[in-house]
């Protein structure tokens, strides 16, 4: 192992964080190529045991942005619903249904995600089913949004540094710092994020990091049942990320004027399951799956500024629905 990594190990090990700076040259080797698979499985699962810290998170994103493939774009208001996952709740892929609605509102959209790792169905993996191309390489992606209003960036293909820890992240098995990284690494630079976390620590954390980073405007939720997404089935808390720093509360389904619904209900066995669930949405068929695009929606729309008032951007984003819109920004997808 090299010297730089031997003492960045024993530094977790004992305890202490690294430094921004040199968490962030530490991952500019690995996404290099320049570690090799020991110390790049050292140094995560030091980090891991010790637990991930701010700093650490920041370092490592300011990194993986330099080795990423950027799209060009002139949005000034662009959104990514793209969350960290991890929360084990079963359910269809609600922001990505989320980020189609939000598009079809007018929102500019350049959804972040890859294949499922924690769960039944990535983004990607659904998209896909939905007959949605999602291989595209960057200029694709550019024309995409410029000429729909909305993209998908796919982590696999935008971000190929990537490759040389690949195999390393897949023997290890477990979670490590570059789970979390996905939200804060959007190739597109989104404006905006309505970014779900697994548990108030990692919301915390993730919130804290932005903060750090920068956004226009960021909402980092976590659903106290546990749902990285904004859910009606409890309380939702949200950690409101602007410039002029966080601020901290808690959404009800009484604030968007919907009834409860149970994260049971909104259960995705795996990626075909969670499309035909999407595509009934966009049929207009009532229920719980519905609503919990719709709130999800809501809150984008609160996010970028449609308007100022959480029951009527879900008014909008049910009218939206049932206009035929989001099913039309669908199949502009597909084509």
């Amino acid at each position: 192992m090299t010297t730089s990594f031997v003492s960045a190990i024993n530094q977790a090990t004992s305890g202490k964080d690294l430094s921004e700076q040199q968490t962030s040259e530490l991952i500019d080797a690995m996404l290099d190529g320049e570690a090799d698979p020991d110390e790049v499985a050292g140094l995560l699962l030091a980090l891991r045991q010790k637990g991930e810290a701010v700093n650490e998170l920041v370092g490592a994103a300011r990194a993986m942005r330099r080795h990423m493939t950027q799209i060009p774009h002139h949005h000034e208001v662009l959104l990514d619903t793209c969350g960290t996952g991890g929360s084990g709740s079963g359910t269809f892929n609600i922001s990505t249904a989320v980020a189609i609605v939000a598009a079809a509102c007018g929102v500019a959209v350049a959804k972040h995600g890859n294949r499922k790792a924690t769960s039944h169905t990535g983004s990607a993996d659904v998209l896909e089913v939905l007959g949605v191309p999602i291989e595209s390489d960057a200029d694709a992606v550019a024309r995409r949004l410029k000429q729909d209003g909305i993209c998908f960036c796919f982590a696999a293909k935008l971000h190929p540094a990537m490759k040389h820890v690949a195999s390393v992240r897949r023997k290890l098995g477990v979670k490590t710092l570059f789970n979390y990284l996905g939200p804060l690494c959007n190739p597109a630079g989104a404006t905006h994020q309505l970014l779900g976390t697994p548990t108030l620590d990692t919301q915390s954390m993730v919130a804290m990091a932005i903060n750090q980073l920068g956004t226009t405007r960021s909402f980092v939720v976590h659903a106290l049942d546990g749902q990285d997404e904004v859910s009606l089935e409890g309380p939702t808390r949200v950690i409101d990320v602007d410039a002029t720093g966080m601020k901290t509360y808690q959404w009800t389904p009484s604030d968007f004027g919907l009834s409860s619904a149970s994260r049971e209900a909104l259960a995705a066995a795996d990626p075909a399951e969670s499309a035909a669930i999407i595509r009934h949405i966009f049929d207009g068929k009532p229920g719980p799956c519905r609503d919990t695009v719709v709130a999800g929606t809501a809150a984008a729309l609160l996010l970028v500024g449609k308007t100022n008032d959480l029951k009527e951007a879900t008014l909008l984003a049910a009218k939206t629905i049932d206009s035929g819109l989001a099913k039309a920004k669908l199949s502009s997808l597909m084509s």
